[in-house]
């Protein structure tokens, strides 16, 4: 639905172009209204408008004008200019504005109703072009380098996709890695001098990382690269089957992984030439298959890292992917992004519901092993619980009662999968229950303000400006609120007390009809008169003599 902006100095013109357009057979959700030049760039400040029709000659700034600071921000607008005089230098100057049309008054309704008609329709086909299937593939290439450090990103945080979806993507990202492949990998650890870099000096300093790695690597393997959460650059390597090898070389096979290793120890020696910094490199002595080993082999190199340099610098390590030993593995669901305390802030509970029952299936799975994973994960849970209460002014005692905890009996918190299952979903649902509770109080204080400005300034400015002013929230916010609390538009409902207390003052009352309007907040009796009559079927005159009967 398109938004669409009338402005002209003369009220009545502005209100009698609102009411005669049919908004919703031309695709136009929002109409929005300003008297002068100025006032209608404070609107654009608050709204973003596809239509323009302006009236050319205004006092203080012309429609010209208007169009031309407008098309500062807004080159996609279309513009209607209306103008009483039939100027040929204003004509011309308002064809040179692209994207503009030009109507001489009087507009009839239906020369104007065309007008737009013809208005959105170039809208909808520009909008059409731009999303079409060339420009997405256009605008993919221009995001590639992006769009893949974060697919790979997703595996090294152990993402799961289908296989057909898996291809799908890395066919459309054009990486060459494909399902079952065997693939090499290496992490380099940025050290301590990078952290005196501001950030743009830090990403060209990755970016030519990289870029040393592409030029030892690039003959013989394909690389694809990303930065992972803990700041490290993590490089899958794959051999180039296709491509005839130097002179000397292997033939593709276990060599690979030999090469991959004397390649990486070059990298690491390099960087340290070339961009004087230190790094760690960690390389991986065995392949792994993708998608699937990714996230393990990843896990293995951060590991060999912590253990065998920990806080020291500039190592080359290799990795042996050895057992596991002791308990098997970790929980991995609950530190995936995106983690539930974030899920939980943004008020996204479907998605916070769906990632609940992922960490319980994968607590199910581990249960048995140790008990240190429930604690974990009881302390996961709670300290999300915890924190969006505290964050929404509340204690969780308050909310999910049982002392805010739930479970805990001297010092073992946890005593079975279904005990910590059944009160971290009692405790999920009350907190859900208590921010839906908290956003309708929210908005039925704000529809209440709403209501008792309008109440008490009936016949002064009601604009939509002039109320967010005084509830003091953004327009659009606010008008989406009172739409969504009452299923009125604010102007709907303007109009209803507006035309409600008019015929209260016709019925009690013996001022004249002009009199009323004004009281009403209507410039013009015209207007006014054309309003109520659309309202309750008849002009205020033949209300008042027909009341008075």
């Amino acid at each position: 639905m398109f938004h669409l902006l009338i402005v002209d100095d003369y009220p009545d013109q502005v209100e009698s172009i609102a009411s005669t357009i049919p908004l919703q057979e031309l695709d136009i959700g929002e109409v929005y209204k300003a008297y002068s030049g100025m006032e209608a760039l404070e609107i654009l400040r608050s709204f973003t408008v596809d239509i323009v029709i302006t009236d050319i000659r205004m006092p203080g700034m012309s429609g010209l004008e208007l169009v031309e600071r407008i098309r500062e921000d807004n080159r996609s607008a279309k513009y209607i200019f209306i103008s009483g005089h039939a100027d040929f230098e204003y004509a011309q100057r308002a064809i040179v504005l692209q994207s503009s049309y030009y109507l001489l008054k009087p507009v009839s309704t239906e020369e104007l109703v065309e007008t737009l008609r013809s208005v959105v329709s170039a809208l909808h086909d520009e909008w059409k072009r731009i999303s079409s299937y060339q420009q997405a593939v256009y605008t993919l290439r221009e995001n590639m380098s992006l769009l893949s450090g974060e697919l790979l990103n997703h595996l090294l945080q152990g993402r799961r996709y289908p296989k057909g979806v898996m291809e799908k993507k890395v066919r459309m990202l054009d990486l060459p890695f494909r399902t079952g492949d065997r693939t090499g990998m290496f992490i380099i650890r940025l050290e301590e001098e990078f952290d005196e870099l501001d950030d743009y000096d830090l990403s060209l300093m990755e970016f030519a990382v990289a870029n040393i790695a592409c030029e030892l690597f690039g003959d013989l393997f394909h690389l694809w690269h990303c930065k992972d959460s803990s700041d490290n650059l993590v490089f899958l390597v794959k051999p180039i089957r296709e491509q005839s090898r130097p002179h000397g070389e292997e033939t593709p096979g276990e060599g690979d992984w030999h090469r991959i290793e004397k390649r990486a120890a070059m990298l690491h020696k390099n960087v340290s030439v070339y961009l004087k910094r230190s790094v760690s490199v960690a390389v991986a002595k065995s392949s792994l298959e993708f998608p699937a080993g990714v996230s393990r082999a990843h896990q293995s190199c951060l590991a060999a890292v912590r253990s065998q340099i920990g806080t020291e610098s500039n190592f080359y390590i290799l990795v042996e992917d050895e057992p596991e030993q002791g308990v098997r593995g970790c929980l991995t669901v609950p530190y995936q992004p995106p983690l539930l305390i974030h899920l939980l802030e943004t008020g996204s509970w479907e998605r916070a519901s769906g990632k609940l029952d992922d960490m319980l299936s994968e607590l199910a799975e581990k249960w048995a092993e140790s008990p240190e994973y429930a604690l974990e994960m009881y302390a996961v849970v709670m300290s999300s619980f915890h924190y969006i209460a505290h964050k929404n002014g509340r204690q969780l005692a308050e909310i999910v009662g049982n002392g805010g905890t739930g479970l805990v009996d001297g010092a073992v918190p946890v005593r079975s999968y279904k005990q910590l299952k059944d009160w971290v979903c009692h405790a999920f649902t009350k907190l859900m229950e208590e921010a839906d509770r908290s956003t309708r109080s929210s908005r039925s204080l704000v529809v209440k303000r709403i209501h008792q400005f309008i109440d008490t300034n009936i016949g002064q400015d009601l604009s939509l400006q002039a109320v967010s002013e005084h509830v003091k929230l953004h327009p659009a916010y606010l008008s989406k609120v009172y739409k969504t609390e009452t299923g009125l538009s604010l102007g709907d409902y303007i109009v209803k007390v507006r035309m409600e207390q008019a015929a209260e003052l016709l019925r009690n009352g013996s001022g004249k009809i002009y009199e009323i309007a004004s009281q009403t907040g209507y410039l013009t009796t015209h207007y006014f008169s054309k309003v109520f009559k659309n309202y309750h079927g008849m002009t205020p005159q033949e209300y008042r003599e027909t009341v008075g009967k």
